[in-house]
């Protein structure tokens, strides 16, 4: 029988869901139990299966906190948390999913982090986590030292999840309104998705934690990221093209990223990484502060890695408050990676240490446009080396000393 709680959320499933449906699968139905202690992961999962069983529908997680370890959406499927709702992360490894739980899932062995996730969708279609309420990774208790509480090197943390929020190979994702915080590593991570929306997200994590990524966008095919407010250690948004594990291997393209507000120990915008195609996106009304790099291409940061190449990437309207405004390299990026045919255009602002625009002898930088760009900077502001056709017009880097 349906609780109370269930029928009253039916008006807020249809609001949530793209699509209309009329059944609600409320976990407390299906045994949960909201009090931060009791492990619930059967229980969603149980709501989960049930929902895409029956043709699709919207699971709510309603007030409370629910314990969880690894959780599989389903098409079809939305995710919804109501507002006060919180979807807590297991503390126990032998809750999560081990590392060869799809042939797709990688564990990067150089960020010291096992192949585990909390939500994760593989090949599903058609599949939403939406609501006001939030997703906490625990990423603290996997992080800090025991007797002084403080935050381990990553290199001696004993176990961490992966990526806490994972979609691969998906059709239509949606991710809208909730706040992800707390995440162990990256907070979400789109893998070889073709549709994805983002929007309306909030992302908190600690300035100390390691490699916390705000949203990275890997081999995926249009991508909309609108109306994200975004703090935390690491990168706020990615692009990469990294398409070994993935059955269908696709670049990474047709991407819009507007109307978000970002802050970064680390970058607030990096283009690159892996060994494919990036190509085709705009990046447009971003104000970026407390930021170390505010917007960052690197081909390649591994001599194991043959490195992107990277075509038609447009900045527009973004003001920002950095250490360093722009950096561009090829770093260990195989001789035919290229980098070309990019447009910084009405930026403002300020950086306190130099931009790079580094290429190499016989692999230039190609194409690289900046119009209406007002910075005031330190020292030498931009260091300019294998450059092919350089475009700066109505620009004025300001020496602030």
């Amino acid at each position: 029988m349906r609780t109370l709680l269930s029928i009253l959320t039916l008006g807020v499933a249809l609001m949530c869901m793209s699509s209309v449906q009329a059944e609600v699968y409320n976990i407390i139905d299906f045994g949960a139990v909201g009090d931060g202690v009791t492990m619930n992961t059967i229980a969603i999962q149980k709501a989960i299966d049930t929902a895409h069983a029956d043709g699709g529908g919207m699971v709510e997680v309603p007030h409370g906190t629910f314990l969880s370890g690894s959780i599989f959406l389903k098409s079809y499927v939305t995710l919804h948390l109501a507002q006060n709702a919180v979807l807590k992360a297991s503390e126990k490894p032998e809750d999560y999913t081990p590392v060869d739980f799809c042939p797709q899932n990688r564990a990067f062995a150089g960020d010291f982090v096992k192949g585990s996730h909390f939500i994760i969708a593989v090949e599903q279609k058609n599949v939403k986590i939406c609501g006001e309420g939030t997703i906490n990774g625990s990423g603290e208790h996997f992080l800090k030292d025991p007797e002084s509480n403080r935050l381990l090197p990553k290199q001696k943390v004993p176990w961490r999840p992966g990526q806490m929020v994972f979609f691969c190979e998906c059709e239509n994702v949606t991710v809208e309104d909730v706040l992800l915080t707390n995440s162990p590593y990256w907070t979400s991570f789109f893998h070889g998705c073709v549709g994805v929306r983002i929007d309306g997200v909030r992302i908190r994590n600690r300035r100390d934690a390691a490699n916390a990524d705000g949203i990275d966008i890997d081999c995926c095919r249009n991508v909309r990221i609108s109306n994200c407010d975004i703090d935390t250690c690491d990168d706020c948004i990615t692009l990469r093209a990294s398409t070994e594990p993935l059955k269908v291997k696709r670049p990474c393209e047709n991407v819009v990223v507007t109307n978000c507000i970002l802050s970064s120990a680390c970058q607030a915008v990096r283009v690159g990484v892996g060994d494919g195609l990036i190509r085709n996106a705009v990046f447009s009304n971003l104000v970026i502060h407390n930021t170390n790099v505010g917007l960052n291409f690197h081909s390649s940061y591994s001599p194991m890695s043959l490195g992107t190449t990277i075509k038609n990437i447009r900045f527009q309207n973004i003001t920002m408050d950095t250490e360093t405004a722009f950096h561009m390299t090829y770093g260990h990026a195989a001789s035919d990676r290229t980098i070309s045919d990019v447009y910084f255009c009405d930026i403002s602002g300020t950086a306190r240490r130099t931009s790079f625009l580094l290429g190499k002898p016989g692999q230039t930088l190609k194409n690289i446009h900046f119009r209406d760009v007002i910075l005031e900077m330190d020292g030498e502001q931009v260091k300019v080396e294998n450059v092919e056709n350089l475009d700066v017009q109505n620009c004025s880097f300001i020496n602030m000393n």
